[in-house]
This record gives structure tokens, C-alpha cells and sequence, in this order.
């Protein structure tokens, strides 16, 4: 990609404002247009959702260790839409360096959505204009941040994928053929949801109820009968866009009295994916290593083994 061309463009960028520097101008330029893209009738992520402070992730049952640690859970972009309670502090002013730095995390982790559902490449030379700034020194921390978010809130990796000129691609997640843009309302990838959802089967022994699943659900601020900000309806996206796809199977619990439905994976989630890139997955949603937890690790490998067997 050229360094020279400006990413994203709006379609009616506004004049400069009198005493605005020019990389301001061009800067003001690209929010603006990042708003209206936002702001569109398919928006690549609705525009409550343009800075996102750092939030602590929840502490995920089935794990020794919280996530605490990590600013990259769920929770930190989903925030805790199940609560009533707000806070009146007014995040778009950070006053602390940290807190300019982690909207510049949230920002460019929308711009790097914005690239991913336009399919295009973005240079190191545009993120720094447009979002990093007079902090290019942090370049990589930032954008080591915001490709982590990415990856455990939509389930998107950030690759190099030009060496010379430091152009990146975004992709789904290694193996996965789904992104579920085309699945509710809103045109945002539903992988990361799909591979936590079968991190928690797979941690609960390849089959978990459909309450466990919503008891987990809404610690990340996503509940069963409200639809969800970002990604619309959970309870069809699950129930009916992942099974219909073959990720998931959704069937009664065995002896369930009174009735319950279980979840488990389904044959295009053998398929695409391994238990160890699926636990990979979720200890990066608990801020800790997969060899952390032992037995589902060393079931991993097993697997790991098998596959590599001719």
C-alpha cells in the first residue's frame, strides 16, 4: 500500500477548522470518517463503541487464575451491558498518559476492523498518522493492544504481511473458514464469541449446559435474552447460526429432569479447529499460559499427536 494514500476516507470530509495544525486537520478528517462509517446503516462497530477504556476482564470459572491481568478480555469491549449501573466518569478526557494511550488502543482497534471488513491491507505509516501519532516510540505496545483485543473480542488476527513498505492484514483467526458478518444486524465478526463458547465446552468436558454457557456469557456483559450491542440476538447466534454452520450441537441433556439443552462442538469445528489452538484461545481470555491447566493441556497434545500421525 502507498504510503502516500489516506485510509479510511470519508465522503464528506469537512473544511479545515481555523488554527488547526495540518496532521490535526488530517487526523479530524479520518474520525470523521471513521464516524460516519460507524454511524452507517451496517456499521463495522457501533460508535458507543470508539473508545472503550481498559476494564478488567472477568474471572472465568474452570480456570486457576482470573483474568485479571489481561486488558484484552470480552469484558473489556463488551463492558457489563447486564448491569444497571454506569459510570459518570467521562472517559473521553483521559488524564493520565495511560489513559490517552489505551483510546489510542480502542481506536486503532477499530480502524484495524474497519480494514478487515473492507478487505485491505494498512501500513505502519497510516496507523502512526491517523492514530498513534506523536507516540510512534509505542508504536508496537499499541498495536501489540489492539491486535490482542481483536483477536479475543472478534477472533481476527494482525499479520505483516509486506516487510518493506510494514503493511498489515487482518484475517480470521487461523483454520476457521466464518466470520459471521452476515449473521443479525450488525456487520461485526462473531468468530471470538464462537471459540470461547467452544473453549468453555471443551473445558467442561466437550459438553456444557446451555445455562453454564449463559452464566459465563453475561460476565462478559452479554446476557441470553437481551440483545447485545455489538453482536445482536446471543441466544440465535448460538442456538441457530452456529449449529446451522456446524460448529455447535444443540440437543437435549441426557436425564435432564427438568429439560436442558447442552452445547457441544460440531463436526466443521473438528474440522477447522484443535483443542489446543482453542485452549491457546481462552488462556489469552484468562491473561495466563495453557499449560496452566494441566490435564486439558496434556489432552491437547494427545490430540496434537494423533493429527501428526500419517
Amino acid at each position: 500500500m502507498p504510503h502516500d494514500k489516506e485510509h479510511p476516507q470519508g465522503s464528506h470530509n469537512k473544511g479545515p477548522q481555523q488554527g488547526q495544525e495540518p496532521q490535526d486537520q488530517e487526523a479530524a478528517q479520518v474520525t470523521q470518517a471513521v464516524e460516519e462509517t460507524l454511524s452507517s446503516p451496517n456499521p463495522v462497530m457501533p460508535s458507543n463503541m470508539q473508545m472503550v477504556p481498559v476494564a478488567q476482564a472477568p474471572s472465568y470459572p474452570g480456570g486457576p487464575h482470573s483474568a485479571s491481568s489481561s486488558s484484552s478480555g470480552i469484558h473489556a469491549a463488551c463492558g457489563s451491558e447486564c448491569d444497571d449501573s454506569s459510570s459518570s466518569e467521562d472517559e473521553s478526557t483521559p488524564s493520565t498518559l495511560e489513559g490517552l494511550l489505551d483510546k489510542k488502543v480502542s481506536f486503532l482497534m477499530n480502524i484495524l476492523l474497519l480494514y478487515f471488513q473492507r478487505k485491505e491491507p494498512i501500513s505502519k505509516a497510516d496507523m502512526v498518522k491517523y492514530v498513534i501519532r506523536e507516540h510512534e516510540a509505542l508504536f508496537y505496545p499499541i498495536l501489540c493492544k489492539a491486535s490482542l483485543r481483536l483477536e479475543v473480542i472478534f477472533g481476527l488476527e494482525v499479520k505483516k504481511v509486506d516487510a518493506i513498505n510494514h503493511c498489515y492484514g487482518i484475517f480470521i483467526k487461523q483454520g476457521f473458514t466464518y466470520d459471521g458478518m452476515q449473521c443479525g444486524e450488525l456487520g461485526v465478526p462473531k468468530t471470538g464469541l464462537l471459540i470461547f463458547v467452544l473453549g468453555v465446552i471443551f473445558m467442561k468436558g466437550h459438553r456444557a449446559t446451555e445455562e453454564h454457557i449463559w452464566q459465563l456469557m453475561k460476565q462478559t456483559g452479554i446476557c441470553c435474552r437481551k440483545k447485545h450491542f455489538i453482536f445482536g440476538d446471543p441466544k440465535q447466534l448460538f442456538t441457530i447460526e452456529f449449529v446451522k454452520e456446524g460448529y455447535l450441537e444443540y440437543q437435549k441433556g441426557p436425564d435432564s429432569d427438568p429439560e436442558k439443552y447442552e452445547l457441544l462442538w460440531g463436526p466443521r469445528a473438528y474440522a477447522e479447529t484443535t483443542k489446543m489452538k482453542v485452549l491457546e484461545f481462552m488462556a489469552k481470555v484468562h491473561g495466563t499460559d495453557p499449560t496452566d491447566f494441566p490435564s486439558l493441556y496434556e489432552e491437547a497434545q494427545l490430540e496434537e499427536q494423533e493429527r501428526a500421525q500419517p
